[in-house]
């Protein structure tokens, strides 16, 4: 039986072209979609049933997964990808007795900051808590997790691309670069108004409401 492989981490730190990347070198995920609400000019390759699960939680409704998980073919290593789950990574358990594997990919948390604020409008100390706060979920991770520095992918970095397959139970003496576009990175500079000037204000605001220690 092979594993299912979960592909959780921040938006934008490139969870899409790593999902793309493991459909071809093997994997599959017949589950894919993409939402039309969204206003997006590539595709995601994620999966639609965990996208509806999260949009449950969302709601603080239970949706049941079992089904669906066994739904899967068990002779396919399985990739789904929804960066998100990783709020919900443990509760996925309950819904399979099938290995399950994590895939979190990160990003510079510079470039994953700018590029969200960029496209999403909202301020830099929503994003920079977001990011703290998956680190720390991260930690709690009850499923193997494999860490992958998508910029190293990127560069077509050979070590890194066979470390992620072997741990994907996919590598088989050859690697698929076909979906690895480096012309799609770009690496974001803090602008003053952007970054500096927010991050003034934090610093000042961490030192009004900061609770000291009792020793």
């Amino acid at each position: 039986m092979k594993p299912i492989i979960l592909i959780c981490g921040t938006p934008h730190s490139f969870t899409s072209m790593v999902s793309k990347f493991l459909i071809d070198n093997g994997g599959e995920c017949p589950d894919t979609w993409d939402n039309p609400k969204w206003d997006m000019t590539y595709e995601r390759y994620e999966s639609k049933k965990i996208q509806e699960y999260l949009k449950q939680k969302r709601k603080f409704k239970d949706e049941n997964l079992t089904d669906f998980f066994k739904s899967l073919p068990i002779d396919k290593v399985i990739t789904l990808k929804a960066p998100l789950l990783i709020y919900h990574i443990n509760d996925i358990l309950k819904f399979t007795d099938r290995q399950l594997k994590v895939v979190f990919v990160n990003r510079n948390p510079q470039d994953i900051i700018l590029s969200s604020m960029e496209k999403s409008g909202k301020s830099f100390i929503y994003y920079y808590e977001r990011i703290i706060w998956i680190y720390n979920f991260l930690i709690n991770a009850e499923l193997p997790v494999h860490m992958l520095i998508s910029e190293r992918l990127f560069k077509r970095d050979i070590h890194t691309a066979k470390a992620l397959l072997e741990y994907c139970e996919l590598y088989n003496g050859s690697i698929n670069f076909e979906s690895i576009d480096m012309k799609k990175t770009k690496v974001r500079r803090p602008t003053y108004l952007k970054y500096r000037f927010s991050n003034f204000l934090w610093k000042r605001l961490s030192k009004l409401f900061r609770i000291y220690d009792v020793k």
